[in-house]
C-alpha cells in the first residue's frame, strides 16, 4: 500500500503528502472535513465511523472514530484505513475501473468526490452483474480485492463500471489466493440471488455462468463444492 501510494506522489504526481495528509491535486479543494461533515447530512452513524454529505453536496465525507484510548493507540499503530481506501482506489484506476476520486485522506477522515447522477447501482440493474465480470476479472489480476463485493457497491456510468466502498479492500502482490477469488464471486452471486429474488433451484445456473464468465477472463475455474457451499452459507446468514 504505501509503495502505491508513493508512486501516486512521486510517479504520477496525482497526490502529494503534508502533514500526514493525502491531497489530490487536481480536483475541488477540500477545506476542513471535520467541519464539512458537522455541517453536512449524516448518512451512517455506526460503532466505528459517521459519514455524509456536506452542505453543499460536493463531498462525501467519512470519518473513523477513535473510540476509546485503547482502540486510539491501536490505531495509530496501523495503516490508516482512509489511506487504505486511497491505494484501493488508486489501484482501481490503475486497472480501468471507476470510483469517486478521493480528495483528502488522513488518519481519520476520508473525502471524496459526490457520485454523479447518471451513476446506476446494481441493486437497480441487477442483470448487469454479468457485464461486471470482465471488470471484476482486471481488479484481482491487479492484486486486490474489494473484501465486500454486492450489487450495492457497485455502479454502472456509461459503459464503465465502478466500486465504492473500499474500507475491506485487501491486496495481494503475488496474486489473489484462490480461495479469497472464489469468496469475492460467493459474495456477489449471493448479492445477486438476493436482489433478484430468484429460486433455489436458479442459482446453479446463475453460479455456472458466473464462474464460466470469469474463467473466460482468467483462467482460473471458481466452479466447485467450495463456492457452492459458501453461497449456500451467505443465504444462511442473511436469513437471521
Amino acid at each position: 500500500m504505501r509503495k502505491i501510494l508513493l508512486n501516486a506522489c512521486s510517479k504520477t504526481g496525482r497526490y502529494f503528502l503534508r502533514d500526514g495528509t493525502y491531497l489530490r491535486k487536481e480536483g475541488i479543494p477540500v477545506p476542513d472535513p471535520a467541519g464539512l461533515l458537522a455541517g453536512g447530512s449524516v448518512l451512517k452513524n455506526s460503532r466505528s465511523v459517521v459519514s455524509g454529505l456536506d452542505a453543499g453536496g460536493r463531498f462525501f465525507v467519512k470519518q473513523y472514530k477513535k473510540n476509546g484510548l485503547w482502540r486510539t493507540l491501536k490505531r495509530l499503530l496501523q495503516f490508516p484505513r482512509a489511506c487504505r481506501c486511497l491505494a484501493a482506489a488508486v489501484r482501481l484506476e490503475e486497472a480501468g475501473l471507476e470510483t469517486p476520486r478521493v480528495l483528502l485522506a488522513s488518519r481519520f477522515y476520508l473525502v471524496t468526490e459526490v457520485l454523479p447522477p447518471e451513476a446506476v447501482f446494481l441493486t437497480n440493474l441487477p442483470q448487469a452483474m454479468f457485464d461486471f465480470i470482465p471488470s471484476l476479472a482486471r481488479m484481482h489480476e491487479a492484486g486486490l480485492s474489494h473484501g465486500d463485493l454486492n450489487l450495492r457497491n457497485i455502479y454502472k456510468r456509461a459503459d464503465k463500471f465502478g466500486l465504492i466502498d473500499l474500507d475491506s479492500a485487501r491486496f495481494f502482490p503475488r496474486g489473489i489466493p484462490p480461495r479469497e477469488r472464489i469468496r469475492e464471486l460467493a459474495r456477489l452471486v449471493s448479492s445477486y440471488l438476493k436482489q433478484t429474488g430468484l429460486p433455489p433451484e436458479n442459482a446453479q445456473e446463475v453460479l455456472e455462468k458466473t464462474a464460466e464468465l470469469y474463467r473466460k477472463e482468467t483462467g482460473f475455474q471458481a466452479y466447485g463444492n467450495f463456492l457452492v457451499e459458501r453461497v449456500k452459507y451467505l443465504a444462511e446468514r442473511r436469513k437471521h
